[in-house]
């Protein structure tokens, strides 16, 4: 906790939450900069694969689905991140050892969150950019690595806890 009062690892939460749509905005530019023009009355319906096949190139529809299926499996991975988070800051707050002797940060959640934004941020750039099969498999290993360093964690608050 800082000295301002503010649990900066639990408002990594919402900020992953705002990091997530990223692609789904990325999406969309795409989609706008190749000519064509999402309905925000009904948005779901006009940025449906079936919406939009046919009315842009083919490499920029790819790369469109690609960038809304980087967004799915983002939120998809907001749970996990939520609960490491949460039991983290569980451990480090409920416990003697959380509380006195093993400094400021017991279950090293701060670097947890970084290098979680690090490999999602990888893992997203390589699933919007990369549209070939054999060099895809370098987003299967961010997103591999992304839940090892997530099981990591929840090892971690589990250990502290006893």
């Amino acid at each position: 906790m800082s000295s301002s009062g503010l649990n900066y690892s639990l408002l990594s939460i919402p900020a992953y939450y705002v990091f997530a749509i990223t692609p789904h905005v990325y999406a969309n530019s795409i989609l706008i900069a190749n000519g064509y023009e999402p309905n925000n009355a009904n948005p779901k319906a006009s940025l449906s694969p079936s919406a939009v096949k046919g009315k842009v190139p083919d490499a920029v529809f790819q790369k469109y689905q690609r960038a809304e299926n980087a967004q799915s499996n983002n939120m998809e991975s907001l749970p996990l991140f939520a609960a490491a988070v949460l039991a983290s800051i569980i451990a480090e707050r409920t416990t003697l050892k959380g509380a006195a002797g093993l400094g400021d940060d017991p279950t090293g959640l701060t670097t947890f969150i970084g290098a979680w934004f690090a490999i999602r941020a990888a893992y997203m750039v390589s699933y919007v950019q990369i549209g070939d099969h054999q060099t895809s498999f370098i987003r299967s290993g961010f997103y591999a690595l992304g839940g090892v360093l997530a099981g990591w964690q929840f090892y971690k608050a589990a250990s502290l806890l006893g």
